[in-house]
Formats: C-alpha cells, structure tokens, sequence
C-alpha cells in the first residue's frame, strides 16, 4: 500500500525511529572497521581516517533523518500487532546470544571469531523482526549480514589477520545496515 503523505517527523514515525536507530548501530560496526586500519598507519594518518569515519557517519545519520522527513509516497506497513513485544523478545535473545558467545569463544580462546559471531547474531535477529514489522528490507539485510559473516569467518581460517578481518566485517556490516536505514526511511 502507498501513502502520499506530507513531510515526517522522527517523532510521529516508528520506521524512521527504527532507521535512525540502524544508523548508529552501523556506526558502531564502522569503528569495528576503522580499527583494523588504525594498526597499519601512522598516528597523523589515523586521525584522518578516524575523522573522515565520523563524518561518515554523522552524514548517514542525517540523510536517513533527512531521507525520512521528505514528502513523497511512502508504503504503509501494517507491522503485527504484538510486534513490539515481539522486538523485545528478539532482542533480549539476541543479548543473551551475544553475552554467551562471547562467554564461550573466549573460553575457547577464538577471540579472533568474536566480530564474525556477533554479525551473525545480529544477522538472524532481523528475520522475525522482518515479518512481525512488515519490513522486507530486513530480509536481505539479514542475509547479506550473515553472508559477510561467513566469509569473514573463512577468511580468517583461511588466514587473514585479525585486523583485516575487523576491517571487512566492521565497513562492510556499516554498509548493510547504513543502506537498509537509507530505504527504511525514505520508502517505509
């Protein structure tokens, strides 16, 4: 379903809440990015980059704001009526996977594989929330996520060092997730 509805406010509008909190989160992913570069370069080139990261993502959280408050048509999505129980839900079993992942990667001494686990993780909380919100964008989110995680993870027994690895999951997570808060907002 369309709507020709006027400008949004992030205020009145649950998807472009949802777009915004996506947005930090793939800055979150972007420091994981930025840190496997910081090692490999000098400290005047490390403030360039670690600089340049942040106007990145304070340009992609405002264009996702901005993308959401245009005017123009928009999909209706009519999200299940528990969803928002459904959200806690998921959310709480996604922390509790992340919280014990760790817990046992640690304990086995893979710390290497922690970043590509909890993409993972977060990969597969996007599929109930996909259907309880009505948002087909979580789908290929969901999997291109878990498809960055897998080939991180072969890339690293493969042997990649772990700074590369962080690089390739931490851009490439930012960009998922950054895409996904881009169409979110601007098509519902």
């Amino acid at each position: 379903m369309i709507n020709e509805s006027g400008s949004r406010k992030l205020s009145e509008n649950r998807p472009l809440q949802g777009a915004v909190i996506m947005s930090v989160f793939a800055s979150m992913w972007e420091i994981l990015g930025v840190s496997g570069l910081i090692p490999r370069v000098s400290a005047p080139a490390s403030f360039c980059i670690v600089a340049l990261a942040a106007a990145v993502a304070v340009t992609a959280l405002t264009l996702t704001i901005r993308f959401g408050a245009l005017p123009g048509q928009r999909r209706m999505r009519r999200g299940a009526p528990n969803s928002f129980q459904v959200f806690g839900q998921v959310n709480i079993g996604q922390t509790v996977a992340v919280v014990g992942t760790i817990l046992i990667l640690g304990r086995l001494d893979l710390w290497l594989y922690v970043p590509a686990a909890v993409c993972l993780i977060v990969a597969l909380h996007f599929l109930p929330l996909a259907r309880s919100f009505a948002q087909p964008q979580y789908w290929w989110t969901g999997g291109l996520l878990m498809a960055l995680a897998l080939v991180t993870v072969l890339s690293l027994a493969g042997g990649m060092d772990a700074a590369n690895a962080r690089a390739l999951l931490g851009f490439g997570a930012a960009g998922i997730l950054w895409a996904t808060a881009l169409h979110v907002a601007r098509r519902g």
